[in-house]
């Protein structure tokens, strides 16, 4: 379409608004031009535009955009980024667009709202008043936050995830490029990778230059590669292709083009670390916290500018420790970047904070991501907190209780809100008892060695609760006190596990089993670590101590199986309503994927409620219920984890269940703060969460001896 066809369009619709002499209003015709959405043509009064009469001037300018190919007249937003709208006839009914709330969210409005984008249409009368009366787009396509994509968190990382979920097309991502900024560093032969920040620059970058794309790309040769990280990514366009999008749509804003680099190398920081050793009286300065920022980008993290001041602080704190040799602390541990974990003995002593972003003594994962798996265990641990208030009433009971909208927060389920309950301690003790098998050392085909060893974890749980058991009871796991209160424990599953103190197993039957997935997956975290049949045989070893053969124990498999999925090292890992879905278990599978939206499929998805898949006291309605309860919701882990807990049922199990896997995508930063401040233990969760990483990592502490009395032989 050229101009004055455009032009032609704006025209024909003004006399139909305004009347056949337009109102005194005319097309301000210089300043026409081509934006991403089409051509933009503004108008104002003659009186001003021709008159010079200033008084009579229309503010802030009107304008219409008559997009491209097929001509649609849409009125822009007043908003920067804002999105669109048709332009209306007065007097005439007209079907307003249901629009994707990301496209607004994004910031991307100005490009124009993509065709797949339009989840369906209201229609509303002239003065109006909307009919009710709504019809579908068949070809929408969720956005990418819902469809699980992960890190969006700046314009370029919200243009590739467009063009992943296929709103976007490689034209389209080329225009919206050409307004971009993007950050490089070294130099580039045969290809050029640029990344949308500095947290998807390789781990080992100190410095960089950040640029626009429009400067960058008139530096390169049309046919070179411009391999872009964010988003969905990565993704390549040539820079030819840039190129030629920007001679129909140059930039509009200054060019950028800067140095920049880490700030753990600052003189800010450098200049604390010596004041910091000057006030405790330090022998020398602490070393700078390099290390643990590039541990923390191993971890597809970054620490933030006060997460590094502080972990100087904590480093200075614990020289300071070291030289004395006296356990000087400060009184707020938090404000000087420490935090606690336990030691051999079970007791809590102060510790650097790795802020949820990097394990220091195993920083990079074999199989696993360590923020992954400290998320999920912490993540299981909130779910069933926020969840126990609620646990095993009705729908209409929680309403009755809580109000329509359920439980908000986390509310008291015994002395206070956010007490770890029973299948968190179990959680523990379990995964304890993994932790001591000796099986990689003796025969990975020796599944009795294994199921004996993590029997005597849930026998150790057993006598925390008052118990005689027959075996001895040592680690220091057993030594914390605060795990010997009685959280109200599910009758039959204590039953199941006093069974098993007296020589029988698999007695049980319930939803309970299905604790021992998580703690199965971490078996095969490094090489040669699992049993000779992988996550399937444990996880089945690991549930059949309590539960009988059948549904329980293939339910705790499938689940084993999605949690060595969402926990792996890689970047972007997939959503749990792709994931879940790859997991073949064949009594189980059907079940499980009918909870999952399918987010592949155009037009509006099918997202389940937890509370129509049943009451939740079995297996696999509670494996459906917390599915459904996160699928297409893992932005948003507030609203996703009050879908796993206000449902019939097994609240807390279904909360722990879904927290887990929550956890497990976003690691702890990502999971509620509030809620996680509120967290009883939480430091404890996280240190067993940690020796498990460390367990089943490379190198094993067990292998070397260190943890003969932390984890004794079993």
């Amino acid at each position: 379409m050229e101009a004055t066809a455009a032009v032609a369009k704006v025209e024909e619709w003004l006399r139909a608004v305004h009347g056949p002499q337009m109102a005194g209003l005319r097309v301000e015709h210089e300043k026409v031009r081509l934006v991403p959405e089409g051509w933009s043509v503004p108008y104002n009064s003659v009186a001003y535009l021709d008159g010079g009469d200033a008084g009579k001037e229309i503010f802030p300018p009107p304008r219409l955009i008559v997009r491209e190919p097929d001509g649609e007249l849409r009125e822009p937003s007043p908003q920067p980024g804002g999105v669109s709208v048709p332009a209306r006839m007065p007097g005439q009914e007209y079907w307003a667009e249901i629009i994707d709330p990301e496209v607004a969210l994004s910031g991307l409005g100005y490009l124009g709202v993509p065709a797949r984008a339009i989840g369906g249409w209201r229609k509303v009368l002239p003065d109006g008043t909307s009919t009710g009366v709504e019809r579908e787009n068949p070809g929408y396509r969720p956005g990418p936050r819902r469809m699980g994509i992960e890190w969006l968190e700046n314009p370029v990382d919200w243009m590739m995830a467009f063009r992943a979920v296929g709103w976007f097309d490689d034209e389209k991502l080329a225009i919206a490029l050409t307004q971009a900024v993007v950050f490089t560093s070294g130099g580039h032969t045969t290809f050029c990778p640029v990344y949308s920040s500095t947290r998807r620059l390789p781990a080992d970058t100190t410095t960089w230059r950040r640029v626009d794309v429009a400067t960058l790309v008139g530096e390169l040769p049309d046919d070179m590669g411009v391999l872009f990280y964010g988003g969905e990514g990565p993704l390549e366009l040539r820079a030819g292709d840039i190129a030629a999008a920007l001679a129909r749509f140059p930039r509009v804003q200054p060019p950028v083009d800067m140095e920049g680099s880490r700030f753990e190398f600052s003189a800010e920081v450098e200049r604390l670390t010596e004041e910091t050793a000057a006030r405790l009286g330090l022998a020398k300065p602490a070393r700078s916290p390099e290390h643990e920022a590039r541990y923390a980008r191993i971890n597809d993290v970054e620490l933030t500018d006060d997460e590094i001041r502080k972990t100087v602080l904590a480093k200075s704190w614990r020289q300071l420790v070291y030289e004395t040799k006296e356990p000087r602390w400060p009184d707020d541990l938090a404000a000087n970047g420490l935090t606690w974990t336990y030691d051999d003995n079970g007791k809590p002593i102060p510790t650097k904070d790795t802020f949820g972003k990097y394990c220091a003594d195993a920083p990079k994962g074999f199989r696993f991501n360590w923020r992954r798996v400290s998320g999920a265990f912490v993540g299981f641990a909130l779910g069933e907190a926020l969840g126990a208030a609620v646990d095993r009433l009705s729908l209409d009971e929680i309403h009755a209780r809580h109000g329509v909208p359920g439980v908000l927060g986390l509310q008291p389920a015994y002395e206070r809100p956010g007490q770890i309950g029973p299948l968190t301690q179990r959680l523990l003790f379990l995964t304890e008892g993994v932790i001591r098998s000796p099986h990689r050392d003796v025969d990975a085909a020796d599944h009795a060695v294994f199921a004996d060893a993590a029997a005597g974890g849930l026998l150790r749980w057993l006598h925390t609760q008052g118990d005689w058991v027959p075996i001895e009871v040592d680690g220091w796991l057993v030594k914390v006190a605060d795990l010997y209160a009685d959280r109200l424990p599910d009758p039959d599953e204590l039953a199941a596990i006093r069974a098993l103190a007296d020589g029988n197993r698999g007695t049980g039957s319930g939803s309970g089993a299905l604790l021992a997935a998580l703690p199965a997956a971490l078996t095969v975290g490094g090489p040669g670590t699992g049993l000779d049949q992988g996550v399937p045989i444990a996880a089945r070893l690991l549930a059949g101590l309590t539960h009988a053969a059948g549904i329980d124990i293939a339910a705790t498999e499938y689940l084993a199986r999605l949690f060595e999925q969402v926990l792996a090292v890689n970047i972007g890992s997939m959503p749990v309503w792709i994931s879940g879905r790859k997991v073949q278990v064949p009594e189980v599978t059907p079940a499980a994927t009918a909870a999952l939206p399918d987010f592949k499929k155009f037009g509006l998805p099918d997202v389940r409620t937890p509370e129509n898949l049943g009451a939740g006291r079995d297996s696999l309605t509670a494996l459906g219920q917390a599915l459904a309860a996160i699928s297409g919701f893992e932005h948003r882990p507030e609203v996703a984890l009050l879908r796993a807990v206000n449902h019939s049922g097994r609240s807390a199990l279904t909360g722990a269940l879904a927290g887990a896997l929550l956890g497990a995508r976003t690691g702890i930063p990502g999971l509620p703060r509030a809620w996680v401040d509120q967290l009883d233990l939480r430091h404890l969760v996280e240190t067993l969460a940690t020796d498990a990483y460390r367990r089943y990592h490379r190198a094993s502490p067990m292998d070397a001896g260190t943890w003969t009395t932390r984890y004794p032989r079993t």
